[in-house]
């Protein structure tokens, strides 16, 4: 369940309810004293403040029907970050404002409030900047476009820009599908130096240019790391060697998208760790499929000997990563090897693919 609407009155209750009905992975929280049997209807047997802790990291959207002012009291101990943050929704209980109140962007609540208003034909309560001015958020960008912002106070400048209808720059390096404002304009990066208040850069690369400016980097999410290595190599050894290789082909660890290896090093802590680390998923690629395709790479006597396959790293990398372009061939060190793969195209998220 990634949604929990909680409610404390009768009315509120009736709502919560239809919205059950409605909403696709809900739960609905209501006083013991309206409690009815039904599937994902739960009991409130906590104080409202301790009741919210609770949830506050296990949904990614809090619907409330009650009274704003009791949301704000009851949500803020456990505000941490945008980043981070769940969506927040209030509703009174008769349904009429749906109010989008934290992580509007970010979290979806914005998103959300509309999708609540259509299904109860109430008024969505939205008061981003960017959102009652028919422009466009770099986070609303990035989300779109599944990407990391690199730093979200730069992020917020160029957004003014954007809001205030300033000319914004956009230099992308993936292909970029959705309406833009139109003083949001594409560009390459030969003509980013004048008559600019910002830019935005849509890349896996290193950049180091145009200071002088407001800019955010947003990183695709597109960078396979494929891996293979002797036993018991260590996490640190391990991560040293992706940081290096990364720092050598100009790449951000931003772009990691995740770190693939063999089936039969599906155990190995050295690996398991570094991908905790790095906070990608680890990737496990069966040895059967590595043997439909490992004679398109360099292959070992040694390792096939050993595991029953003649190569790992570029193998993982090519099938973990839809077919990609090799940016990085096979590199050893010191018994771990690395390959470096781009996403192929139209796979990462719903809009990028290579311009």
């Amino acid at each position: 369940m990634n949604k929990a609407i909680i409610t404390l009155t009768k009315g509120g209750a009736e709502l919560g309810l239809r919205l059950l009905d409605q909403l696709d992975q809900a739960d609905l929280y209501i006083h013991e004293k309206f409690m009815i049997e039904k599937v994902h209807v739960k009991k409130i047997d906590e104080k409202m403040g301790e009741f919210v802790g609770t949830l506050f990291d296990q949904y990614k959207c809090l619907i409330f029907i009650m009274a704003t002012g009791i949301v704000v009291r009851a949500i803020a101990p456990y505000l941490k970050d945008k980043r981070k943050d769940p969506a927040v929704i209030v509703l009174d209980e008769k349904g009429k404002n749906v109010i989008s109140l934290l992580s509007g962007h970010i979290g979806g609540a914005n998103a959300y409030t509309v999708e609540i208003a259509n299904i109860l034909e109430a008024n969505p309560v939205i008061t981003t900047a960017s959102d009652v001015n028919h422009s466009m958020a770099v986070d609303t960008l990035a989300m779109a476009l599944n990407c990391e912002i690199e730093d979200f106070k730069q992020a917020t400048k160029v957004t003014a820009h954007i809001v205030n209808g300033e000319k914004v720059g956009l230099v992308s390096d993936v292909f970029v599908d959705i309406a833009l404002p139109k003083n949001l304009v594409r560009i390459n990066s030969r003509n980013t130096k004048k008559g600019f208040k910002g830019l935005i850069y849509i890349t896996e690369k290193i950049i180091k240019d145009h200071k002088e400016i407001d800019r955010v980097i947003l990183r695709p999410k597109n960078i396979i790391i494929g891996i293979g290595c002797r036993r018991g190599k260590s996490k640190d050894e391990i991560l040293k060697f992706i940081e290096d290789t990364l720092t050598s082909l100009q790449l951000s660890q931003k772009s990691i998208k995740h770190i693939a290896t063999v089936d039969i090093k599906k155990d190995e802590i050295g690996i398991i760790e570094a991908a905790k680390a790095l906070d990608v998923p680890l990737v496990i690629i069966a040895r059967d499929k590595i043997k439909e395709i490992e004679n398109k790479f360099e292959l070992s006597s040694f390792v096939k000997k050993t595991i029953g396959v003649g190569a790992v790293c570029e193998p993982v990398a090519f099938l973990s990563s839809s077919s990609g372009e090799m940016i990085q061939r096979k590199k050893k060190d010191d018994g771990v090897t690395i390959a470096v793969f781009r996403e192929g195209e139209h796979k990462n998220g719903n809009h990028c693919s290579r311009d």
